[in-house]
């Protein structure tokens, strides 16, 4: 059922009861984890608690359980209105699935949370810090005898998040609880505000918490080829964009901060503007007709990030499905019509060998996970994966910030290697 490197990972959750287990989309996290759980509850521990992402937890784990044949384990999705996670938590259940969202809602109450002892994070990175899901959960950290955080890209932002991650895993034991002391340590500021931090050595920050991360080594060799394309377009940058990069406002549209105005540069940069008026403003249709004259063929799928965007799309290819027609579209083909987070984990979308970004996505995990949908196991065609950039836009700015962060990931690993070498 599982492979070698599956099993040194789950006997080292059962060995442990501790593990930041890192894995590329489609390693097996999910079973991996499933199975050490399974394991755990024949031994120590009594009831699982699962924190997922809602769709995840909806349409994920207890399916996978049933397809694997793990018949010990009871799955209670644990989502939606009170009465229903009540009913879940309250039953036989020796694994319960909630949603991050509802967290802060489980511990409220003794009775909810009691006879959980055993603790899986899955996509832990979405575990803000600040949250009160965070602060929810690491309140009540030590009730769980064994504590597994899984992620893709542990690091994709910046190596800062490690801290939290580590946190969730061993309590402080590895960089404390502190993290302003944690950043001294580890880091050098690199701006006057002390905001910007640089890492200084990736093995000396892994060291005292190494011990604690198992990883699981890429499929995508045994996967057909895959090439991405940065597509520039030009004539993006019209006046209408200059304006509001240069006076924050532009005819009937004006950003109040920094995030505002780097969300409307993107809109701009796209065709249109949202107004202050709840109206939209058209700007120019560029990025549709590079669509509109391209030779992709279909099946396909278009991601967008805008309801402008979608909207667009509709009135460009009338015949395009959505999400909601997604059995539709894999029996008849065509285009599909998706917004990155409408296209979570499991989703599989391999009917196509094509995907389009019509802009890209700060995330680097949401694009990861939204070319994962078509470069997957049983695709068998090669994966063509174009993202539109306005030409001169801060479009530019975010591929470029993109790439970036796929360099933390690589650090991280390389690191990892050279301690197990």
């Amino acid at each position: 059922m599982i492979n070698s490197a599956q099993e040194a990972v789950v006997g080292h959750i059962v060995e442990t009861g501790a593990a930041l287990l890192i894995g590329p989309m489609g390693s097996g996290k999910t079973l991996t984890a499933l199975t050490a759980i399974d394991e755990c509850l024949r031994g120590h521990n009594k009831r699982f608690l699962i924190v997922a992402p809602k769709k995840v937890c909806e349409q994920v784990w207890a399916q996978e359980a049933e397809k694997w044949g793990l018949s010990r384990l009871n799955v209670a999705i644990c989502t939606g209105p009170p009465e229903a996670r009540v009913a879940g938590l309250s039953s036989s259940a020796n694994v319960c699935v909630i949603n991050f969202e509802n967290l802060a809602w489980l511990f409220s109450d003794p009775a909810q949370y009691a006879r959980f002892d055993g603790l899986c994070i899955d996509e832990v990175t979405k575990l803000k810090a600040g949250g009160k899901a965070f602060k929810s959960i690491r309140r009540h950290i030590q009730r769980f005898s064994t504590r597994v955080a899984m992620s893709g890209t542990p690091v994709s932002e910046d190596f800062t998040g490690l801290f939290y991650q580590a946190m969730l895993v061993d309590d402080g034991a590895a960089y404390g609880r502190n993290k302003q002391d944690w950043l001294e340590k580890y880091f050098r500021t690199t701006d006057y505000r002390g905001y910007q931090h640089e890492l200084v050595s990736a093995d000396a920050l892994l060291e005292p918490f190494k011990h604690n991360i198992v990883t699981l080594p890429s499929y995508s060799a045994e996967l057909p080829a895959i090439r991405e394309h940065v597509i520039t377009v030009p004539d993006c940058c019209t006046r209408e964009y200059e304006h509001l990069r240069r006076h924050m406002s532009v005819s009937g549209v004006t950003a109040a901060n920094a995030a505002v105005l780097t969300n409307k540069l993107q809109q701009a940069a796209g065709g249109f503007l949202y107004d202050d008026d709840g109206g939209t403003q058209q700007i120019h249709n560029h990025k549709l007709k590079w669509l509109a004259g391209s030779t992709l063929g279909t099946p396909a799928v278009v991601v967008y990030q805008y309801a402008e965007e979608l909207a667009r799309l509709k009135a460009l290819l009338p015949g395009a499905h959505e999400i909601k027609d997604v059995e539709e579209w894999r029996a008849g083909g065509g285009v599909l019509l998706i917004h990155p987070k409408s296209a979570g984990h499991g989703l599989d979308l391999t009917a196509a060998a094509v995907m389009v970004f019509m802009s890209p996505i700060w995330s680097r995990d949401l694009t990861r996970q939204t070319i994962a949908r078509i470069w997957r196991r049983g695709q068998r065609k090669a994966c063509e994966v174009y993202t539109l950039v306005g030409a001169g836009t801060i479009e530019e700015q975010i591929v470029a910030r993109e790439r970036g962060k796929a360099a933390y990931h690589a650090v991280l690993l390389s690191a990892l290697r050279d301690f197990r070498a």
